[in-house]
């Protein structure tokens, strides 16, 4: 018979990790602190491919921010649904 993994857990009491020494902590997490700006997801990529160099993969590709000059050209009603459309939730 083969040994499966719920058999192979052992679950120890919190009361026998105190008896033994061994501290019991919580970690919580880094509260978001709204003051401090997020960094977008592709800023997060770019970095990543900046760091990656030429290990970065290359099926993904990362397309540029689009900005309101992309648009002047184009009627206002629908450049502002385009915007819209692009921009990142």
């Amino acid at each position: 018979m083969r040994p499966s993994i719920p058999r192979l857990v052992r679950v120890i009491s919190k009361s026998d990790l105190v008896q033994q020494g061994i501290p019991l902590k919580r970690t919580k997490p880094e509260p978001l602190r709204s003051d401090i700006k997020q960094p977008t997801l592709i800023e997060v990529l770019m970095k990543r491919k900046a760091d990656a160099g030429e290990n970065y993969p290359t099926n993904i590709r990362i397309e540029p921010e689009l900005k309101m000059a992309h648009y002047r050209r184009v009627p206002k009603e629908i450049g502002m649904e385009l915007k819209e459309m692009a921009r990142e939730k």
